[in-house]
């Protein structure tokens, strides 16, 4: 009976008549990858999909089969089948990677998803752990607004704080980010790339973005099989300060439509030091995790993601002062008043902050060239401030607690290979409610906007893209006055709009234009704040007088690679109606906290322009000079004169040698920096308690290696900041009245993958 049975098994095991075929779709915006290359590995077979996507592949043999498909700019992506018939399978290539790591205009031009003037992190691997304000410095233009050593948030063209929308895989980061001391609350291993959407961005992300967009994007869910696993640990000598992030992730190979990450980061950093003293209670410690899971195939799928940020900041104790008498000395002294050794402690004053984020998103294909994508997050955000002054030290002075949640929907539509539009829709329902002290009032607030973006190429090498938006911001403040509460409602419906038109000059150089206007209302301490910002060691007064803001801006973007040389160069001129910024006040106030530096909320109309570039030479294959500059002036169009608070002019220039080795790659890198800043000269007399601090020069230098294996990768990284212990001060920097940056710090990172 077996000899009978035997020659149709041997033909069932031996049969190799089965098609497979499918698409190659983009997992990003859902459009197809025309030309990929489909490889059935170990048999041998081949084939290309057409210019719609599409690839058929005959003759696979049955039983378990292994596919690749790559794509130019495109990760390889390897699936395992089961094969018994003929199958209909389809491929999720994500089509960013050409962005990400192109350096030719032309790849730039062609995978950007809008025509907006973005720049992006280099390398961001070498950066690693470093937090979101540092990180983004590395691009001109973006400076950070700081409150001490430890803590900054992001500036762009001189705009920071609910100017700068920062999305966190893909959701508008929302907390108390109205104080100059409420950096992002953003695990900085949570990071993959880091993109800067410069001028007003109203349009496609709302209000709030007048300045840009910073998008934060963690690495795309893993194509391969198996588990993977990275591990970075970093030390830092300056705040003996240990650093730690961990992640694991993985693909199932009996679900490979079924991918899944989690990850976590611990920090700890005591008292860190000026190049000739400690700096008393700047110590900070995290700890942040997050997991991610998706399910996804045949052009529809859905991803859940968790996040929680958990931090203790400590407040440097010398810019707290107990009379006006020492204040005053300590504006005059070129030392803190209170000092103090090397600990880990963190006492009062400091911060403790939670931020907890829940995003579900679910996309589905809709037609042959379109993609709708729903996002529904909650974001929890809890702020403690502790006092150094009256009360117990373990209850907090302030307790803010404040509830986001966003329901967001675009529909993304390519009816052409010349002709695109995206539809969306935006809404915020909010909550902040806070105990202690007054400082800003609870609060209400509802958001919805619509917005319509459309684009076209042209045979000319020329494309435009226009957008409108409509805006209704419904927001009630609750004021307790005497026994009653007191309701302060405020509306408002505004329109924003863009135009944005690029023309490819010639193969090498690109132009991109961009006009835009964009829109704000206060924020709820703008208009009702009053009293000590401990956290910024500042007594603030706002102004219910407060109108929203306007902007109208015009950047233009020139793009180049010929030869040796690569660069791009940003101008941009933007006229804010109603401009809303902190004047000092004087005298300083005193009160049973202290003393403290007074700050008024003030409203005028502003110019603000300047000049952004970046410009690499190849001196050779393997070494090159990257020079880097920002200029931005701000003029007070009511009283005359200058803005306050604005970045001086720098630069910034590298030498960096990265060799070739045997298989062409580049896994060694050293290089040395300089970094000039000005003195910032454009500041009105009288209009601050110390005048600007002298300009300055720092030196810094890195190295690295990747060691690549056969199943993992290794890496060495090792920074040298203010290499020469140069003693200064940040004009951006609030705490400069009372102590100098920071000293000279060595950072060693360490990293593995596997």
């Amino acid at each position: 009976m077996l000899l009978f049975l035997s020659p149709l098994i041997l033909d069932a095991q031996d049969r190799c008549d089965i098609t497979i075929q499918g698409n190659v779709i983009d997992e990003h915006d859902g459009s197809e990858l025309g030309y990929a290359n489909v490889v059935v590995v170990g048999q041998d077979i081949a084939t290309i999909s057409d210019e719609q996507g599409r690839y058929v592949i005959e003759g696979v043999c049955l039983g378990t089969v292994i596919l690749s498909c790559s794509h130019i700019g495109c990760e390889t992506v390897y699936d395992t089948l089961e094969v018994t018939n003929n199958i209909e399978h389809n491929f999720y290539p994500e089509h960013h990677v050409e962005l990400l790591e192109g350096i030719s205009v032309e790849a730039r031009s062609e995978e950007k998803e809008s025509l907006s003037i973005m720049s992006k992190i280099e390398n961001p691997e070498r950066i690693k752990g470093a937090n979101l304000g540092e990180s983004l410095t590395q691009i001109a233009g973006v400076n950070t607004l700081n409150t001490g050593a430890s803590i900054s948030k992001p500036m762009v063209h001189g705009l920071h704080s609910n100017r700068l929308l920062i999305m966190n895989n893909g959701v508008r980061q929302e907390g108390q980010q109205w104080g100059r001391e409420h950096a992002p609350e953003i695990d900085p291993f949570i990071a993959d790339e880091l993109v800067v959407i410069k001028g007003a961005s109203s349009v496609q992300y709302g209000p709030d973005a007048i300045a840009g967009v910073v998008l934060v994007n963690p690495k795309p869910l893993p194509d391969e099989l198996g588990v993977g696993a990275s591990l970075n640990l970093i030390g830092q000598s300056n705040g003996r300060a240990g650093n730690t992030g961990v992640v694991l992730e993985g693909r199932a190979k009996k679900l490979p439509a079924f991918r899944w990450r989690v990850q976590g980061s611990l920090k700890k950093v005591g008292n860190q030091h000026a190049p000739d003293y400690y700096l008393k209670n700047t110590g900070y410690e995290e700890a942040n995790f997050s997991g991610a899971a998706s399910l996804s195939d045949n052009g529809r799928g859905v991803e859940v993601y968790y996040s929680q940020f958990n931090t203790n900041l400590g407040i440097f104790s010398a810019a707290h002062i107990g009379n006006l008498s020492d204040l005053r000395r300590a504006f005059e002294s070129d030392r803190p008043l209170d000092s103090a050794g090397f600990s880990y402690n963190i006492v009062n004053p400091y911060q403790s902050v939670t931020h907890e984020l829940v995003k579900t998103k679910g996309f589905i294909k809709t037609g042959e060239r379109g993609k709708l994508e729903i996002i529904y997050a909650r974001q929890y955000n809890l702020r403690q401030e502790f006092d150094n002054g009256r009360g117990p030290d373990d209850v907090p002075a302030l307790n803010f607690e404040i509830t986001t949640q966003t329901l967001d929907a675009v529909w993304k539509v390519k009816p052409s290979n010349i002709f695109q539009y995206r539809l969306g829709a935006n809404t915020l329902a909010q909550g902040n409610t806070y105990t202690g002290r007054f400082f800003i009032p609870n609060f209400k607030k509802w958001n919805a906007g619509l917005f319509g973006v459309a684009r076209k190429k042209f045979e000319n090498n020329w494309a435009v893209e226009f957008g409108a938006r409509m805006d209704y911001i419904r927001l009630r403040v609750f004021i307790r006055e005497g026994e009653d509460i007191v309701v302060y409602p405020h509306e408002f419906l505004q329109p924003s709009a863009s135009l944005a038109v690029t023309k490819k000059l010639s193969k090498s150089i690109q132009w991109t234009s961009n006009l835009a206007t964009a829109w704000r209302p206060p924020t709820l301490n703008e208009w009702y704040s009053r009293g000590v910002h401990h956290g910024a060691a500042t007594y603030e007064i706002g102004d219910t007088s407060l109108v929203q803001e306007m902007s109208y801006s015009w950047s233009n973007q020139l793009l180049l690679d010929v030869g040796r040389w690569n660069a791009e160069a940003e101008v941009y001129v933007n006229f804010m109606d109603g401009f809303i910024n902190q004047q000092a006040a004087f005298p300083a106030t005193l009160t049973i906290r202290g003393a403290f530096p007074t700050f008024r909320y003030e409203q005028t109309d502003a110019l603000l322009y300047g000049l952004d570039s970046r410009i690499s030479y190849l001196l050779t294959e393997e070494v090159s000079l990257v020079s880097q500059t920002s200029l931005l002036r701000a003029r007070d169009l009511t009283k005359g004169g200058w803005v306050a608070q604005m970045p001086a002019d720098q630069s910034r220039m590298e030498l960096l040698y990265e060799p070739f080795d045997k298989n062409g790659d580049q896994n060694l890198y050293m290089s040395v920096n300089t970094q000039w800043v000005n003195k910032q000269w454009r500041v009105e007399s009288n209009r601050d308690y110390v005048p600007p601090p002298d300009g300055f020069w720092l030196v810094g230098a890195n190295a690295g290696i990747t060691i690549p294996l056969e199943k993992a990768e290794f890496g060495i990284h090792l920074d040298v900041n203010n290499a020469l212990n140069q003693r200064y001060r940040q004009y951006l920097n609030r705490f400069r009245y009372f102590g100098d940056e920071l000293g000279r710090n060595f950072i060693l990172r360490l990293t593995a993958t596997l």
